[in-house]
């Protein structure tokens, strides 16, 4: 690009055959089929406007003479419209570089489609871009008509033709981006095989004229009078650059700006995947970070899914996978959490974070988008919500969760690896959503450890499935802080007994995601909490020995469940029964409702102290093998006093242990009373049953 003084950007958009680079050839925005339509106008809109044309009094035609200019003015409406179209259809101005460099395309994919067309060779093109400070009734019927697409006009005469396939253009207002940076602007153009060529002008008033031009060469050069307000951004050449590169990087034709190739990338997901290399990836990823997601620019892909299709939509994605870990939270809050999927359209950028094309649990994927058949709206910034957006979508979502699937049984090592970075957003995806089949789609990526296996091994719902006894028809998970306490719960050990496999949980989240996803492959995910609690009675008087069960039914014991329930109260405990089963803890609570459901409200309900218990109705067991319970029973005829205080904590502990005390801080001040208490005991029923 050449800079020059005054506020004027002539933008020059050749094509040059490599053979003769002295001499343009063919033109950047225009049909060289006889009777294909001159595209200098955009390849995204909507619609068709027809302008009336009226000459001004005293002139006379230039189509023979070549004198005078011939003018033309736009009907009001059309007035009204292209004001539309200049200053508000576009979000960014930078755009109208994207289009003209669309026109250009198309122009040689017109050029080249012809010369298969007529058999001659594949002629190597190039669009070149210089900064400097159609015949004419083509010109008339395009430039002078908004919303007429001459790409889409060509496409549909040759149907028949794949070279046309990659046109990009189909609806018309592209050009008139160049309205809203300029106050004035030139076309001149001359169509091959013809011996004259014509000038376009507008200046920023409600028509424009057009003039025979005997010196134009073949091609079209569009010339642009950056208006003040843009001139000091758009007549920079970096600027120019940042902008091909940030929509036009992958359109095929090679694209110079001042001399300096630009667009050095191959699109790689128009490739097959024999086709490209690791390097090629790395260099691609490298690109698209440094382009839209700079936070990545150092990072290398950790998986690479591509996926292309033709029916029934047309598909062509390549996604990556950061090696960086990424947690939910920390994107929200540094401004990334945003998809970071690219949408294209035949290789030209439309929308960057496209957050239409994945759900949101995925946008931590990097990478492309390209679909022919994505609706898109007039200024091609934003797409149209509709089912075919909403197939591919779901295409896309489905090979994604396929692929991780075949890579966790492919190579877990580095499954797990994956897993540690992106869990979260799996789980979230899990709470999020509402339809079930896409819940248990996403819990088959799921990891978790078990009972089963040693600290540190992780296995899927899908295997634990596959290992589920004859009999059993629930899934089971036990919440704990650690492996150790979960290992050591009381809920956990009637399972152990009975060689029943649970899956061990231990942040917050999982419980949510279980209380999500009531179902798996046909089974109902249960906390291992809450099927004790639908035992009942039976839960009650299981594992009882003789021996146990004649020691439920002394009197004593059956005086000491009642003083226990008269000592905790009735919120604290709806109801009180004994339980011989063999277990390390002397208590153990059960509530009203799932256990996970009440540790998520205890979490994040703003309830006040015991308030919680009124709602969860905890029901205490009462373990008479317990040493603890067995020195407890005399504490109480002894020491009542102490025996309370004592029968307060070990209801305190069984809270802890189901994770449902809201407030510790009594705990300390209680334990400390009751170690002074035993101190001053000669001989303590406690540590001497």
């Amino acid at each position: 690009m050449i800079a020059r003084k005054g506020a004027s950007f002539s933008l020059l958009i050749r094509l040059w055959r490599q053979a003769n680079a002295l001499k343009p050839y063919a033109t950047s925005s225009y049909s060289t089929a006889p009777t294909a339509s001159c595209s200098l106008h955009s390849i995204v809109a909507l619609g068709r406007l027809e302008q009336v044309r009226r000459c001004n009094t005293g002139s006379q035609s230039t189509e023979n003479s070549g004198q005078a200019a011939e003018k033309f003015e736009f009907q009001a409406e059309v007035k009204s419209l292209l004001d539309i179209v200049a200053k508000s259809l576009y979000s960014d101005e930078e755009v109208f570089i994207r289009e003209l460099i669309s026109n250009a395309s198309d122009a040689v994919e017109k050029r080249r489609c012809v010369e298969l067309s007529q058999g001659q060779a594949d002629t190597p093109y190039e669009i070149r871009i210089s900064i400097d400070e159609e015949d004419k009734k083509e010109l008339i019927d395009l430039l002078g008509t908004i919303a007429k697409s001459g790409s889409k006009s060509f496409k549909d005469q040759n149907l028949d033709n794949q070279s046309a396939e990659s046109i990009i253009g189909q609806f018309g207002v592209g050009f008139y981006s160049t309205l809203s940076v300029s106050d004035k602007v030139v076309v001149h153009t001359k169509k091959l095989g013809e011996t004259v060529g014509y000038t376009w002008t507008w200046h920023g008033a409600s028509g424009y004229e057009i003039t025979e031009n005997a010196e134009a060469d073949v091609g079209t050069k569009i010339e642009l009078y950056i208006r003040p307000g843009a001139a000091e951004r758009f007549l920079q050449s970096k600027t120019v650059e940042d902008v091909v590169n940030k929509y036009s990087s992958f359109v095929t034709v090679p694209i110079f700006v001042n001399g300096q190739l630009v667009n050095t990338m191959k699109a790689l997901w128009m490739m097959n995947a024999n086709e490209t290399t690791p390097e090629m990836h790395q260099s691609f990823f490298k690109q698209i970070a440094k382009t839209h997601h700079p936070h990545l620019v150092n990072d290398r892909p950790q998986y690479i899914i591509q996926y292309k299709t033709d029916s029934p939509q047309n598909i062509r994605a390549l996604l990556y996978v950061p090696s960086r870990k990424a947690v939910p939270l920390e994107l929200r809050h540094t401004g990334l959490d945003e998809s970071g999927v690219s949408l294209y359209n035949r290789k030209v950028l439309i929308k960057s974070q496209a957050k239409e094309l994945l759900p949101n649990y995925l946008r931590f994927l990097v990478g492309v988008v390209d679909s022919e058949d994505i609706p898109l709206n007039l200024s091609r910034e934003m797409l149209q919500t509709d089912l075919i957006l909403e197939k591919i979508r779901r295409t896309l979502t489905d090979k994604i969760i396929k692929f991780f699937v075949k890579q966790m049984n492919k190579d877990r090592v580095q499954y797990n690896e994956f897993y540690q970075s992106y869990h979260l957003f799996f789980k979230e995806g899990i709470i999020m959503d509402k339809t079930h089949e896409v819940k248990e789609d996403i819990s088959k990526l799921l990891l978790f450890e078990s009972s089963n296996f040693k600290p540190g091994t992780l296995t899927s719902l899908q295997e634990y499935v596959d290992r589920m006894q004859k009999d059993q028809k629930s899934i089971f998970f036990l919440y704990s802080p650690s492996r150790q306490l979960a290992e050591s719960s009381p809920y956990f050990e009637i399972f152990k007994q009975h060689n029943l496999e649970v899956i061990f949980i231990y942040e917050p989240i999982d419980e949510i995601v279980f209380l999500a996803m009531p179902q798996f492959q046909m089974k109902k995910v249960q906390s291992v909490e809450e099927w004790i609690k639908s035992q009942g009675k039976c839960f009650a008087k299981m594992s009882l020995e003789p021996e146990q069960k004649k020691l439920t039914r002394d009197a004593s014991k059956q005086d000491f469940v009642g003083w226990v329930k008269q000592t905790l109260g009735s919120v604290k405990a709806t109801e009180v029964k004994p339980s011989g089963r063999q277990s390390e803890h002397p208590f153990m609570i059960t509530v009203s409702t799932d256990m996970s459901a009440a540790r998520y409200l205890l979490r994040t309900a703003d309830i006040k102290e015991m308030e919680h218990l009124v709602l969860l109705k905890p029901v205490v067991y009462v373990n008479f093998s317990h040493p603890v319970i067995k020195g407890l029973v005399k504490l109480s005829k002894h020491n009542e006093q102490l025996a309370r205080k004592v029968t307060e904590q070990v209801y305190d502990n069984a809270l802890v242990t189901a994770g449902l005390l809201k407030d510790s801080s009594q705990m300390i001040g209680r334990i400390n009373q009751i170690l002074g208490d035993l101190m001053q005991e000669e001989k303590s029923p406690i540590l001497t049953p």
